[in-house]
């Protein structure tokens, strides 16, 4: 009599297979969980170090206060693009004092001289007001004057000079342009421009 020898199901190879299977299937898993968190790692460390390169180099190409006057300046003085980028003799910033020196150049009036002085005074302080870092602020105007003899010079016709202390106190948006005179740490305006 033959003997039926089946072989117990753990031993048969459809289950040899299939545990085969199932351990490749496992292990793949495995490894690509692994590589996807390592992934999703450096990109959260990429992430991290792209926004800290980019905080960084908002903070280096923030404009200083003097390319901030400069670009003011240039707005109000000079209705050509050559006028306007010769108005700014300079702008200079360092160790917390910034100071403008502008040239008039253009202007048809002594009027409108002081007219567009004092608006671009109080744009500059208003400015300069913003940037803490700042602990004075200079505004020069100079313009082309003419001598009783016909000789025509560039002189000082406009000069403002605010401490840090004295900008905190003004409250720009109720500020007439007419009170710089009084509030500035330093004002003085030419005689031409005086009484107008």
């Amino acid at each position: 009599m033959a003997e039926n020898s089946k072989d117990p199901f753990y031993q048969q190879w459809w289950f040899i297979i299939l545990i085969i299977i199932l351990a490749v299937g496992i292990i793949e898993n495995t490894f690509d969980d692994s590589d996807q968190t390592r992934v999703e790692r450096a990109d959260a460390i990429t992430s991290a170090f792209q926004e800290e390169t980019v905080s960084e180099e908002t903070v280096e190409n923030k404009p200083s206060p003097d390319e901030i006057a400069a670009h003011l300046i240039k707005k109000r003085f000079g209705s050509t693009k050559e006028e306007r980028e010769n108005t700014v003799v300079s702008a200079e910033y360092e160790s917390g004092v910034v100071e403008v020196i502008i040239e008039a150049t253009k202007v048809s009036t002594a009027k409108t001289l002081k007219r567009t002085s004092l608006n671009t005074a109080f744009d500059y302080m208003k400015s300069m007001k913003d940037h803490l870092n700042v602990n004075q602020a200079t505004f020069i105007v100079k313009a082309p004057l003419t001598d009783p003899f016909g000789n025509v010079e560039m002189e000082d016709v406009m000069v403002v000079l605010m401490s840090r202390e004295t900008l905190d106190k003004i409250n720009f948006q109720h500020f007439k342009t007419s009170n710089l005179s009084t509030v500035a740490d330093s004002y003085w305006e030419h005689p031409t421009l005086t009484g107008i």
